[in-house]
């Protein structure tokens, strides 16, 4: 299968997850089952353990080791991706909901184009520059009316733009390391760096209700966030940008708020409203903006790429 289908399907699988994560995650939190630290150092414990356990049998003991400059970069990575960035996606939802969740983390992939120009070396022209600027409004238009208490929550929807943006460094720190350790060395490490920071921030947080007290539906909400959109997502997006140049890949990112909106307005009756939708415009005309084809001189990582349509191997190694 050509790279970059292969790598869009990862990514699109990836995002669509991540949508599905949010409408269990507003409920779970907002039920007051569990902390979001706490859900977050179980998430993170749950990653590290299936994806150690599969570098165990299928690499041995051999493809758990990390070179002493190899730890300051994983610990970078996990500390901006699995601490910052999922911390504020955990608490931001909790306060704002699926809806405004999964759509102002959607201005990842803006961010994604102005981190891959500074660490990656992938030019980006004008259009996907102005891509940023169009989703910072879109994410304005959606913050702003919380100043008059109109939806959602104002220090919600500030947490959750602070998940996007940091969403967008650790996607292209990630994918610098993936292109020598692997994609599955990449996830692994950073778990277990988010487990060890978020574990004292869980501690300060109420216990969890006794077990007994959850129900069948909370049960199942917990390992989708713990299984599928930790070990299993993450595995695919740090896979699918092994694949694809960053600025490309960040398009699949998209798939993500019309998911996790779609679903907690149809699931969880939340409200849309005006602002919601015009703040929506905004962001995926700028995610779209900043997927379109670049100048075909390109330079990624030091080379000179054919353009957008090259097979990706080039931008990750």
């Amino acid at each position: 299968m050509n790279p970059n289908i292969r790598g869009g399907l990862y990514l699109s699988l990836a995002a669509a997850i991540w949508g599905g994560m949010y409408v269990f995650s507003s409920w779970v939190l907002g039920e007051g089952f569990i902390g979001p630290f706490t859900l977050l150092s179980l998430r993170l414990f749950v990653s590290a353990a299936l994806l150690g356990a599969v570098m165990m049998l299928t690499g041995g003991r051999r493809s758990l080791a990390i070179s002493r400059p190899e730890v300051r970069e994983v610990i970078v990575i996990g500390v901006v991706g699995y601490v910052v960035s999922l911390g504020a996606q955990f608490m931001g939802t909790k306060l704002s909901g699926s809806a405004h969740g999964s759509l102002l983390t959607g201005i990842a992939p803006a961010f994604i184009v102005v981190f891959a120009r500074l660490f990656l070396g992938e030019q980006a022209d004008a259009r996907r520059l102005a891509a940023v600027a169009l989703a910072t409004v879109g994410a304005t238009a959606i913050v702003v009316p919380n100043l008059a208490g109109q939806s959602g929550s104002l220090v919600g929807d500030i947490l959750l733009v602070i998940a996007g943006v940091s969403w967008g460094l650790y996607t292209v720190l990630s994918k610098r390391f993936s292109a020598r350790r692997g994609a599955l060395a990449a996830t692994f490490w950073a778990s277990v760096v988010g487990v060890v920071v978020n574990l004292p921030l869980a501690a300060l947080e109420p216990p969890p209700l006794p077990a007994a007290e959850w129900p069948v539906l909370a049960w199942v909400g917990l390992v989708y966030i713990c299984v599928m959109s930790t070990s299993v997502a993450f595995y695919m997006w740090n896979a699918g940008f092994e694949l694809m140049r960053a600025n490309v890949g960040s398009l699949f990112f998209f798939v993500q708020p019309l998911v996790g909106a779609g679903l907690g307005w149809a699931l969880l009756d939340e409200t849309i409203g005006g602002w919601f939708i015009v703040g929506a415009a905004l962001i995926g005309m700028g995610i779209l903006l900043s997927a379109l084809p670049q100048t075909p001189t390109a330079t990624v990582l030091g080379t000179t790429s054919a353009g957008d349509n090259s097979s990706g191997q080039d931008a990750s190694r």
